[in-house]
């Protein structure tokens, strides 16, 4: 078994408090209000697809893709054949049918190395959006990886798992994360660990990599309302040229 099986499995349990239905229903207000009603949507880095499920729910039609293997079998059992997925990379992937809509949300774009990556996706999501599609995605903002992940260690004691999340910021809006797992086993407890990076960018440079898109609006986490010095997440609307 793979630490990032892991990973996934429990992944659900440490983002209880993301608030997945409040988040789907403020992207598809996004998308009603720049948009259409219903659509074709990309759930870009769709993770274990808990809002793939709830935008179709709402009546769209969803396709989610993401990296993982482990994370998109937990999505297809949540899912139910409702939502079609398959395994893809963000930085580069190209799709034989367009969409309406695209959504990349919970800070995947944080996990693209550096700005050649992120540029790379942008446009890879133009490529996927029919004329006026609407692409949301969030990020974390260096404030956030400064301040609020920076050089800190989180545990979560949970029934069947103990997790120590510990941090390193490295500089330049990047943070290293550890993770290691400790899975009761009915005896003893075995340990998987796992390490990404993950790295916040400066808003102007997220707009100048933009340009194959007009950016509707720049906003704090789930509001219509400016970002502020200490806002945690930012959310980008945009739509393709």
């Amino acid at each position: 078994m793979s630490s990032y099986d892991i990973f996934a499995r429990f992944y659900d349990s440490l983002t209880e408090n993301a608030d997945y239905k409040v988040r789907s229903a403020y992207i598809s207000d996004f998308f009603s209000e720049y948009g259409k009603k219903k659509g074709k949507v990309l759930d870009l880095a769709c993770g274990t697809g808990t809002i793939s499920k709830f935008l179709s729910d709402e009546g769209y039609d969803v396709t989610g893709m993401d990296i993982s293997e482990d994370m998109l079998s937990v999505a297809e059992n949540k899912c139910r054949g409702r939502v079609k997925f398959f395994k893809g990379d963000m930085k580069n992937f190209s799709l034989p049918y367009k969409f309406d809509f695209c959504l990349c949300s919970l800070d995947s774009v944080n996990h693209l190395e550096d700005m050649k990556q992120v540029k790379s996706c942008f446009s890879c999501v133009r490529d996927a959006l029919n004329k006026d599609g609407i692409f949301v995605f969030d990020v974390n903002t260096l404030y956030k990886h400064k301040q609020v992940l920076g050089n800190h260690t989180f545990a979560f004691d949970e029934e069947n798992f103990f997790l120590c999340w510990d941090n390193e910021y490295e500089g330049d809006g990047k943070v290293r994360i550890l993770l290691d797992f400790f899975i009761f086993n009915g005896k003893n407890y075995d340990r998987f660990s796992e390490e990404f990076y993950e790295k916040a960018y400066e808003v102007e440079e997220l707009k100048q990599s933009l340009s194959d898109f007009e950016i509707l609006g720049v906003y704090d986490e789930l509001s219509k309302n400016p970002p502020k010095t200490e806002c945690e997440r930012i959310y980008f609307v945009c739509k393709r040229k």
